[in-house]
């Protein structure tokens, strides 16, 4: 199964967009619930955002440099049930 991760509220300004920093983990790499997967920066510092669920990470949907918006979809983990 595969589940979509959107982009988090991080009590940033409202109507602002959040910069994509760098991503940690690569396609087809495990990750873990709770795994620091990607760094963010805000309008008020860089923050880190964790992976939703353990499985493999199968898509990044936002590049860094790119802005996103709150509940924008950031990238897929494939989970196996």
């Amino acid at each position: 199964m595969e589940l979509k991760m959107k982009m988090p509220d991080l009590s940033t300004t409202e109507g602002s967009d959040i910069a994509i920093v760098q991503w940690l983990v690569e396609i087809g790499e495990p990750v873990t619930r709770g795994q620091v997967i990607l760094e963010v920066e805000t309008d008020k510092a860089v923050q880190e955002i964790e992976a939703i669920a353990s499985g493999t990470l199968t898509a990044k949907l936002v590049e860094p440099k790119e802005m996103v918006a709150v509940g924008q979809f950031i990238a897929s983990i494939e989970v196996k049930r």
